[in-house]
């Protein structure tokens, strides 16, 4: 191992010894981890405005059918993620989240399959 490396793990390991020392250190943990979590989904987002609005024209010329089953798609899938601790806990929650997770692939599909007729 080089220096920096041994330098980074020392860092990583004193961290987490303060985190498990500081009587408050999980709460600290928890806020850090939600910041990043926002940090990540914002990123995500502005990814997705920036290749939406690179490719509007194309959404247009999809058709009004499709472009509906491709934003459903899009937010069956995010209600699926956000429903997911709550529908995993019983068998048929978690039933209604594999069907939730499969409605947007079958969605998605159609689209795709009318994009590659269009382009």
């Amino acid at each position: 191992m080089t220096t920096d490396r041994v330098r980074a793990l020392l860092i990583v390991v004193a961290l987490a010894a303060i985190v498990y020392a500081v009587p408050s250190g999980q709460n600290s943990a928890n806020a850090i981890g939600a910041a990043f979590s926002a940090l990540i989904l914002a990123a995500m987002v502005l990814f997705g405005a920036r290749i939406y609005r690179e490719h509007r024209g194309r959404l247009e010329e999809l058709g009004d059918a499709h472009r509906l089953l491709f934003f459903a798609g899009l937010g069956s899938f995010v209600v699926a993620m956000a429903a997911r601790p709550s529908l995993t806990d019983t068998g048929p929650g978690t039933v209604l989240f594999i069907v939730l997770l499969l409605m947007p692939v079958v969605m998605l599909y159609a689209v795709y399959q009318r994009w590659r007729d269009v382009f």
